[in-house]
């Protein structure tokens, strides 16, 4: 492809700024290597812009001009209220809640039979399984506690980016308030990570209502700059989980999907529900643009391409599609959810979506182990 000079962009225009993926892998590479070097694995988050601008590459995150309590939208709570956010998984609580339990209790939720131990009250006993097989088994039982949730925000240089709407970082702030204020309804704990290089926040999870305003005013004050390590930042935070829970990732996962994968798992392993909240900017996947360009990394200051976009578009959307896959197929082998966002798409509905499906499915799975007994 033929290189041609950067003085083809035009000077005098407004700035407008596009954040992309390009991570520099071969398995992700977006155009031909004649275009985008090979010789590192950072990535490219790539802002397109005019000269002439009060923006760059390091200007901080659009801010909505709303309160911290304007995050938590009523036209969506109105819309999402109704539901419910239950685990997948056994979880860790204290308190009384809707959600299974590791421990075996007295609730009417049946777990599993076992053998009969001296000390066993006499009326757990299955007098049905003893008329069958002449042994005694007692009956277990699920407690049902409240959950421990985590929500991690990613506050990375490229979640900055929101050109014809809002920025990534403001579209999941208020899917993370949303889900705060649901999950608290419910009467469980949920907690709040903001996940940046250099400057992460841990809130712990807490289940009072007033711990709402805590959640709100961190995700109010969320910067999205610098690079990101996505993988490191997620072990991190699940290092510091004390409870299996719930871990609900809200980013564009810009980077290396090995990496995240490593992170994922251990958050797995370690017993939690895993939901990757995929959040994307619609130029991210329509890659829509005309004019010759330059592009500058909303990460990392000296990384700064200029190509022709009609040129590459093929090729980008490709490898976009293929990212696209690979995420949603390592995300859903873990035993984790997957749902993709973009920030042109209602809230209501894309959350309204995920949290009946998710019922629904938590329903089939209770139905199916009913039938099996």
């Amino acid at each position: 492809m033929a290189k041609r000079h950067c003085s083809h962009v035009q000077p005098g225009r407004t700035l407008k700024q596009l954040a992309w993926f390009c991570p520099i892998t071969p398995a992700y590479l977006f155009a031909s290597p004649s275009v985008f070097p090979t010789n590192d694995r950072h990535r490219f988050m790539l802002g397109l812009f005019r000269r002439q601008s009060k923006f760059d590459a390091h200007a901080p995150t659009k801010k909505s001009g709303a309160g911290a309590s304007d995050l938590v939208d009523p036209v969506v709570m109105d819309q999402i209220g109704h539901l419910e956010l239950l685990s997948r998984t056994v979880v860790d609580g204290l308190l009384a809640g809707k959600h299974r339990s590791t421990t075996k209790g007295g609730c009417c939720e049946f777990a599993q039979h076992r053998q009969y131990a001296p000390g066993d009250e006499i009326r757990q006993i299955d007098w049905q399984v003893y008329a069958r097989n002449d042994r005694y088994f007692v009956r277990q039982f699920e407690e049902e506690t409240n959950l421990h949730a985590m929500l991690a925000v990613d506050s990375s240089g490229s979640m900055n980016f929101g050109l014809s709407t809002i920025s990534k970082l403001d579209y999941a702030r208020r899917a993370a308030a949303c889900l705060a204020r649901l999950l608290l309804h419910q009467r469980d704990s949920v907690g709040l990570t903001v996940l940046h290089e250099s400057n992460s926040r841990f809130i712990p999870a807490k289940q009072h209502a007033a711990h709402l305003r805590t959640l709100m005013a961190a995700l109010q004050s969320a910067d999205a700059s610098g690079e990101g390590n996505l993988s490191h930042q997620v072990q991190h935070c699940v290092a510091r989980q004390r409870r299996r829970g719930l871990l609900v990732l809200l980013s564009d996962c810009f980077g290396d999907l090995d990496e995240l994968a490593t992170a994922l798992r251990i958050a797995r392993a370690r017993g939690h529900d895993v939901v990757v909240m995929h959040i994307l900017a619609p130029e991210e996947l329509t890659f829509n643009f005309r004019r010759w360009s330059a592009f500058q990394s909303l990460e990392i200051a000296s990384q700064r391409l200029h190509l022709d976009p009609p040129a590459v578009r093929d090729q980008y959307l490709q490898r976009m599609r293929t990212f696209l896959a690979d995420l949603e197929e390592m995300v859903v082998g873990l035993g984790g959810d997957y749902v993709r966002m973009t920030t042109a798409t209602d809230l209501a509905d894309t959350l309204g979506w995920f949290l009946r499906n998710r019922m629904a499915r938590r329903g089939l799975a209770t139905n199916r182990g009913a039938v099996g007994r």
